[in-house]
């Protein structure tokens, strides 16, 4: 991710792979592949998560995230589960990333884990999870995704700069675990976010329906009492491309609106 967003991956028996952190503000650029991983099959190279476009306003003619954040604390831990959505390809090609993170609401460091459902320029549908240490690049890896699996994600830190990233599809019966260390981790803020993946400044926005976000917490405590609790739509030009539900304890809809 670059200035919108970001995300953590483990792997059972894969080796954590150094990754080269680019100049922050910087041009997309080209994820790093662990042993195993995959990029977007649907672009020449992959384009890394970003914090949001107006990272500290969270509002306005042009956002690259959806959901919703709690800040006001120090935030130690974060979860979020969904059910892979089925994408209808028809509106346009584009990317849209489901993913758990800590910080990057006000913070330039993002350590976040997620999925990204993919609608190719031939009209096919792609999933591909991942995890990201931002500014450094995104892991990529592969494991099979159907639309309809449930999605488990967390991200855990001990508070001292280690961190556990873990990615799940119980219904395919797999776990994916990544540890990572960032000791310059604000811990500012804890999310949960549906964010448009490209180059542009807001990427097009793939039809996912609507998408319901479960067991939302930060701290072991339901989102809506985590901290101050904040929203966000994705919105190109003034448009809005998603629009986020009620925050109702530990779940939110998030419903597309707009390529």
């Amino acid at each position: 991710m670059s200035y919108p967003g970001s995300a953590l991956l483990f792997a059972v028996g894969l080796t954590a792979v150094a990754l080269t952190a680019p100049a922050l503000g910087g041009s997309a650029h080209t994820a790093v592949q662990a042993p195993g991983a995959v990029v977007h099959k649907s672009q020449s190279s992959a384009i890394d998560h970003l914090l949001p476009t107006d990272r500290k306003a969270h509002k306005g003619a042009n956002n690259s995230w959806g959901g919703y954040a709690v800040t006001g604390g120090s935030y130690r831990s974060v979860t979020g589960n969904w059910t892979v959505p089925a994408l209808d390809c028809s509106a346009t090609a584009g990317d849209i990333s489901f993913w758990s993170g800590l910080d990057g609401w006000t913070s330039s460091t993002v350590e976040q884990i997620g999925l990204d459902a993919v609608c190719t320029k031939a009209g096919k549908v792609e999933y591909n999870p991942w995890v990201e240490m931002y500014p450094a690049n995104s892991i990529y890896f592969t494991e099979t995704i159907n639309a309809g699996d449930e999605m488990t994600s967390s991200v855990t830190t001990n508070g001292s700069g280690s961190f556990t990233l873990v990615l799940a599809d119980p219904t395919q019966g797999w776990t994916k675990t990544y540890t990572k260390t960032l000791s310059s981790a604000a811990l500012s803020s804890a999310e949960v976010i549906v964010e448009a993946i490209g180059s542009q400044t807001i990427p097009p926005c793939p039809d996912f329906h609507q998408l319901n976000f479960t067991d939302v917490t930060a701290n072991g405590t339901p989102f809506a009492s985590a901290g101050t609790v904040n929203t966000t739509n994705l919105e190109r030009s003034g448009t809005l491309l998603t629009q986020d539900g009620s925050l109702s304890g530990t779940s939110f809809p998030v419903t597309w609106l707009h390529a």
